[in-house]
This record gives structure tokens, sequence and C-alpha cells, in this order.
């Protein structure tokens, strides 16, 4: 279970610093993982509703709870995210090929453009990507992780293009 915990932090200490920020509300990358353990013990988050692993199980978890953490205190921080700008919708199709194209550039895979395409198309849930392409939800989990790392190397070059 330690190696398990360990693993946890790690995986929200990096989710953290994609966006840059170390302190949120006085939480650190430990407290969701505590967050995380608490609601499973007290019933809050049901393993026995899952399909997977307790590993996978958890990790899914950490990662929902990270992002609701965001999605409930975006107003609280919308003072340190960039502005985003309004984009001409008759540029799209250029601006998504060509940050397909740095993607591309940057070692992309053929797996890391696909779950990339799902993405723009507006499609982020993983078991949703795997249903439509007919794998383990666990394989898309690996290649997001791997397009995470590899975004966030090519940000400042696609948001020059939008």
């Amino acid at each position: 279970m330690d190696e398990i915990i360990d693993g946890m932090n790690v995986y929200a200490i990096s989710r953290l610093k994609s966006v840059e920020l170390k302190k949120f509300d006085g939480k650190e990358p430990l407290d969701f993982v505590g967050d995380i353990l608490l609601k499973v013990m007290e019933g809050t988050r049901d393993w026995n509703k899952a399909q997977c692993s307790f590993k996978e199980f958890l990790f899914g978890c950490l990662r929902s709870e990270i992002d609701n953490f965001f999605t409930t205190n975006k107003n609280k921080h919308t003072n340190n995210l960039p502005e985003i700008p309004i984009v001409d919708p008759s540029n799209v199709a250029h601006q998504r090929k060509h940050v397909t194209e740095i993607l591309i550039q940057s070692g992309a895979d053929d797996d890391e453009q696909t779950i990339f395409e799902y993405w723009m198309d507006g499609i982020t849930k993983p078991a949703e990507i795997a249903k439509d392409l007919g794998v383990e939800v666990k394989e898309i989990y690996k290649i997001i992780k791997r397009l995470e790392r590899r975004l966030v190397k090519i940000q400042p070059q696609a948001i020059n293009v939008l």
C-alpha cells in the first residue's frame, strides 16, 4: 500500500506542477491523496462498483478529485491563468492542423495523435475513447500519460498558433 500511496503522491505532484501552481488553498499534493483514501474508507468512493483493479481505481479517483478541485475553485484561481483569446471559427481548422503538426514534430506516435484528435473533438473521457476504439481503458490511460507529458513540452509553440 505504501508503494501505491507514493505513486499517487508523485502523480498528484505532476498534475499540480503542470499548472505551475504550488499550493491550492493550503492543500498539498499529499492532501489530495489523503482525501481519496478517506473517501474510499468512508464509502464515498465505492470500489465495489468499479470494473478495474484497486490501484487503477485509486488513481482514477485521484485524477477525478484534482479535476473536480480545479472545476469548483476555478474562480479563485482565474487570476493565475492566462487569458484565452477569442478564436475565429473560420481559422479553427487551420489552427487545429498546425497544432497537430507540432505534436507530430515533437515525436508523438499514432496513438497519441489519435487521443489528441478525440480531445480536440471534445471527447475527453478515457472510457468513451476506449469503447470507441475497442481497446481497454488501461491502454488509453497509458497513452494519455505520455501525451500529457508531451503537451507540456509543446505548449509554448501551440499557444503561439492560437
